[in-house]
């Protein structure tokens, strides 16, 4: 469902969802459009009327994000929390990250941006599954199994069947904050809360969790421009 115009600095879409409880509007960091959601669509008119209340504020929100950072040749991402170009190169094989340049091949230049993002994937797998298994034997836990996906409300998650979910984009974070994350979700398999007892354990494999979270708070809107398009 859409029938809005576009607003003047962007896209966007309005959608309904039957378990939404209110009327909202929100601004998606990673893919910079705007969405009007709607309990119903008898409120469609609230919804567009929302809209041209909010239009300063919204304006405001897409002028405050960062630079984009697209998946293309020669551009410069966030990867391990400094800034690196992104080098095509003709062919298959897996990514190499040399120095400030990641080398990403691709059968042709149409295919490079998905490629950079399977890489990044494939990246943030390996960093994750190894930090996990070190915060894993630390705490004598064993998780079931490493997740990752485009996630955008959480950096990481815990279920209750012991599956550890996290984030992509941590790969584009420094090594130090990606640890962090893994330490704190294994930390919840034993700790399902964020109480003290919670904390207790965390602090057992990560001492100082406080600077990384403290960059993710500042720097989420960076690391969502990572593949961003505008």
């Amino acid at each position: 469902m859409n029938g809005l115009p576009d607003h003047p600095n962007g896209p966007v879409q309005m959608i309904v969802r039957p378990k939404a409880r209110k009327i909202s509007l929100r601004l998606d960091h990673a893919t910079r459009q705007a969405t009007l959601v709607l309990p119903h669509k008898r409120y469609a008119a609230q919804g567009e009327k929302l809209l041209r209340q909010r239009s300063t504020w919204l304006s405001e929100q897409w002028q405050a994000l960062p630079p984009p950072m697209p998946f293309v040749p020669d551009a410069k991402i966030l990867f391990e929390g400094e800034p690196t170009q992104l080098v095509f190169e003709q062919g298959r094989g897996r990514a190499r990250h040399i120095e400030h340049t990641l080398v990403v091949p691709a059968t042709q230049i149409e295919a490079f941006a998905t490629r950079v993002r399977r890489a990044l994937i494939e990246l943030a797998r390996a960093a994750l599954e190894t930090q996990v298994a070190i915060h894993a034997q630390n705490l004598n836990l064993t998780p079931n199994g490493v997740t990752v996906r485009d996630t955008r409300s959480r950096w990481g998650s815990c279920s209750s069947a012991g599956n550890l979910n996290f984030s992509w984009r941590l790969i584009c974070a420094p090594k130090t904050v990606l640890s962090y994350v893994a330490a704190h979700e294994v930390a919840h398999l034993r700790e399902a809360h964020h109480g003290p007892a919670f904390w207790q354990e965390v602090a057992r494999t990560y001492p100082e969790p406080a600077p990384a979270r403290k960059y993710l708070r500042d720097h989420a809107p960076q690391l969502f421009a990572v593949g961003a398009i505008q």
